[in-house]
């Protein structure tokens, strides 16, 4: 049995009288491509900016990697890259935001070759 690359355990984010995630538990493995759905509203990204770090949970562990004890991602926040749009932690977990602000007159090529100079 293998350690899971990412370990969500129990996770509960709260705004205030509102739960966004109520006790959240998944695992990824190393290497699997996993998926997060459900409809809007459901608290989707929310995990994702709680296991990023831009929220800190209220309750619950999030393990990375196995390491002794719950990883803080919180803390390990470093700086957004270039233009604001990213956000990239020391332990390697990137999470970037929703742009729709295009190059009208560019191609959807040449729009994702703009981008590529961030990664």
């Amino acid at each position: 049995m293998t350690t899971p690359l990412l370990d969500i355990r129990n996770v509960t984010m709260r705004f205030g009288g509102i739960v966004a995630n109520r006790n959240v538990s998944f695992s990824v493995e190393r290497g699997a491509v996993t998926a997060l759905i459900g409809p809007n509203g459901a608290g989707k990204t929310t995990m994702f900016n709680c296991i990023t770090g831009f929220y800190r949970a209220s309750e619950g562990e999030i393990v990375l990697n196995g390491r002794d004890g719950p990883l803080d991602i919180g803390t390990l926040i470093t700086k957004p890259i270039t233009g604001g749009s990213h956000l990239v932690t020391r332990a390697g977990i990137a999470r970037t935001f929703q742009n729709i602000r295009l190059f009208k007159e560019m191609s959807v090529i040449e729009n994702l070759l703009v981008a590529q100079h961030l990664v």
